[in-house]
């Protein structure tokens, strides 16, 4: 008897379920003191604009902390060929050395990475920094920080001097972000890259000297420097050659070039 109520009652309120879901009537119960429902009146403001800022920042640090470990996926330029691996080096003294492993001219070969450690094209270079860094301050090359600059691989035979020109300029809003984050108090802008910032001209008249730098609203103390590969010329052109004076001449070459490298790295002192 109990069971056939219950399956009564339970028939009942799908009847009227079902005449509710088709008239789209809904009841609510409520207290007296309480306001109707219908009554209330919810605002609503579009947080697309938001969430698309909130997405591009996320975005950004993203990149960020990942610029150590991937291809740099920066869009600013046109004409990219790639990202360069490992673009940035996070040291522990406030100097950022600013190089480039890319190819600029048609007589240079494409270069990519495949240590992620590797800072420079090749070990020789390597060690012939990590030798004058030693020389010089007596602790690792590794204590700077270290940026390709710019920080992406383009096309070297078919990019023109402006379309160089528009990259360094548009690749500084990198370098000025890291400086702010990192505190760098000086810069370092070795061969090529010093090269595209000042033209080949303005930069051999640089070499060794210490300028102002303005990176749109911040100015920091930068020191125009060759590259250590001009060091490592030396001693392979010296390593081919068979006549006993050209031998010497290398060699006095190089001592000169290696005075003028420890010459320049004493500027940096000061910063550190």
């Amino acid at each position: 008897m109990i069971t056939k109520r219950v399956l009564n009652l339970f028939s009942e309120i799908l009847s009227e379920t079902n005449f509710l879901i088709k008239n789209n009537e809904f009841l609510i119960y409520k207290k007296q003191s309480e306001n109707d429902p219908n009554d209330f009146v919810f605002p609503w403001k579009s947080k697309l604009k938001d969430n698309l800022a909130i997405q591009k920042k996320i975005k950004k640090e993203s990149e960020r902390s990942n610029r150590e470990l991937v291809n740099f996926p920066c869009t600013l330029c046109s004409g990219k060929v790639s990202g360069i691996r490992q673009y940035f080096k996070q040291g522990r003294l406030p100097i950022l050395i600013l190089h480039y492993s890319g190819a600029t001219t048609p007589k240079e070969k494409p270069f990519t990475k495949k240590n992620p450690n590797q800072i420079f094209k090749d070990k020789l270079t390597e060690d012939c920094w990590k030798g004058l860094i030693e020389k010089s301050f007596q602790f690792s090359f590794e204590e700077f920080f270290y940026e390709e600059y710019p920080a992406c691989n383009f096309s070297h035979v078919d990019s023109k001097e402006s379309d160089w020109k528009d990259r360094i300029e548009k690749c500084k809003i990198h370098v000025k972000e890291n400086i702010q984050e990192f505190g760098i108090k000086a810069v370092v802008i070795l061969g090529s890259s010093a090269k595209l910032v000042f033209g080949a001209d303005l930069a051999r008249e640089n070499l060794g000297k210490k300028i102002e730098w303005d990176l749109g609203g911040m100015v920091v103390p930068v020191i125009t420097m060759r590259s250590p590969e001009a060091l490592v010329f030396l001693e392979e052109r010296a390593k081919k050659s068979e006549d006993p004076n050209n031998l010497f001449q290398y060699g006095k070459d190089k001592r000169d070039l290696e005075d003028s490298f420890l010459e320049h790295l004493n500027l940096l002192k000061p910063f550190i």
